[in-house]
This record gives C-alpha cells, structure tokens and sequence, in this order.
C-alpha cells in the first residue's frame, strides 16, 4: 500500500506546527520563520499528538483530570469537515470523558472494535 504525503507546516525547531490539505493550502504560510515540506501523513498527525501531548503535561485541556500518552485523545476543536486542520493551535489532549462530550452529537465509540453482526 502507498503511503499518502502532505504538505506540512514546520518551524525553526523542525516541529510539525500544521498539516495541509493540499498544496494551495500550504503556499499561504504567513509566519516567515516556517518552511512548508512533505512528509507521510501518518508521520505528520503522530508528530502533531507528541506535541499536544507534552503540551498537556499528563492532563487533560480541558477539565484537568490526570490522563496518559496511552488514555489521551487527540481532538480537534474546529473539525476538519468544518474548515478547521490539523494543527497544534486546533488540537488539544483531552480524556475520553470530555471527548465524547465534545462528540456528544455524533455518538463515538472511541477505540471500540465494532461488532460483528
């Protein structure tokens, strides 16, 4: 199988700060110490869900309650399928709690098989 490549914002430190949909997308870049490069998609998110998570310092954004590297859930505040991206300034750590409460409308199954029917 192929892998997919994406176009990424990255800073001076070389950090994935923000992952394009496409190419248009990424030539409007505005902070000027950032460069735009390729990487594999799935190298591109694990990069961003790192920097969350030692953002989040073992806690969970938005109510505080201890959570792990394993527990944690990468959310994105603005959903991709309403114009937002995958960013650090779009994502945040969370616990299952909150993340099925920001998905309340959508009913999640977070990390669940589904049945076999």
């Amino acid at each position: 199988m192929r892998k997919k490549n994406v176009w990424v914002e990255v800073d001076m430190d070389g950090d994935v700060v923000r992952v394009f949909k496409n190419r248009s997308a990424a030539s409007r870049v505005t902070d000027l110490n950032n460069i735009v490069v390729q990487m594999e998609y799935t190298a591109a998110v694990k990069a961003v869900r790192e920097a969350i998570v030692i953002r989040g310092h073992g806690f969970c954004e938005l109510c505080g309650s201890p959570i792990t590297k394993s527990n944690g859930h990468m959310h994105e505040q603005k959903h991709r399928g309403k114009g937002g991206e995958i960013s650090l300034a779009n994502s945040v750590f969370i616990c299952s709690t909150c993340h099925a409460t920001a998905h309340k409308d959508r009913n999640p199954r977070f990390s669940k098989k589904p049945l076999d029917i």
